[in-house]
């Protein structure tokens, strides 16, 4: 890990002070990813399980290069309106080297509230949890649409890293999972982007992991989803595995003329 992490502080890239924005709605694994992946992440001591709700855009100075800022703006709809554009002003005028986007295949961490008091629950739980998922993969897909206009303007090389947490929840779905983000709206829009930039100036990566291994639960701890039976400890780290793998090639991309 300490390569990705001396990469990702800045070590070994040809403009070492262009930042890293991790971007997606709230509830999905932002602010856990990039503390996993600065560094900053204490797993005896940090509570994994625990959503806290950003109110503002968070700001992580990395040890090895303080001039290098992972950038992590706050996911929730109401935050969206007055503090994105800042952050979508920086990425088109090349502010960031790589965007990290974020999302869970729908599932959304919820703090507050029964899932019976959300307004897309109607009497039925298996309804509602469809519903719910539907709405937060269409809300992943809108704000990828959204940031296409700033990856295509972006100067210099630009990668695109996405990132689908909570596999453990969707791991018997794994394959459409994969069709959705692979395939369809979001793949239109990464195929936009790369037509748009070439394959010299822009690189994408998909992958799904597993940040934690938890129960789906209401703000109330009510359970909507149990993890998959199966799914332990070993594919966990084998998910993570896989994200330093797709960092390292990354790396290398970024690092070729």
């Amino acid at each position: 890990m300490k390569e990705v992490r001396d990469w990702f502080g800045g070590k070994g890239s040809a403009d070492p002070a262009r930042g890293i924005l991790i971007i997606g709605p709230g509830g999905a694994g932002k602010t856990t990813l990039a503390r996993i992946l600065s560094g900053d992440f204490d797993w005896l001591t940090d509570d994994p399980w625990e959503y806290g709700e950003s109110y503002r855009v968070e700001q992580y100075t990395l040890e090895d290069d303080p001039k290098v800022e992972v950038v992590v703006p706050p996911g929730q709809h109401a935050r969206r309106v007055s503090l994105w554009g800042e952050v979508e002003r920086d990425l088109a005028g090349g502010t960031y080297r790589g965007v990290i986007l974020v999302s869970a295949s729908g599932f959304h961490s919820f703090p507050h509230g029964s899932y019976k008091r959300h307004p897309l629950y109607t009497g039925n739980k298996d309804e509602f949890m469809e519903k719910l998922v539907t709405q937060g993969r269409a809300d992943e897909a809108a704000i990828l649409a959204r940031l296409v206009p700033h990856l295509r303007t972006s100067p210099g090389k630009l990668w695109l890293l996405s990132v689908v947490t909570k596999q453990d929840l969707w791991w018997k779905e794994a394959d459409a999972v994969r069709e959705w983000y692979s395939g369809g709206e979001y793949h239109r829009a990464v195929s936009d982007v790369s037509a748009a930039r070439g394959a010299a100036g822009f690189r994408h990566e998909w992958l799904g992991v597993s940040l934690v291994i938890n129960n789906y639960r209401s703000g109330e701890g009510e359970v909507l989803r149990t993890n998959t039976a199966g799914y332990d400890a070993r594919r966990q780290v084998e998910s993570l595995r896989r994200l330093f793998e797709a960092v390292h090639a990354l790396l290398e991309w970024e690092g070729n003329p």
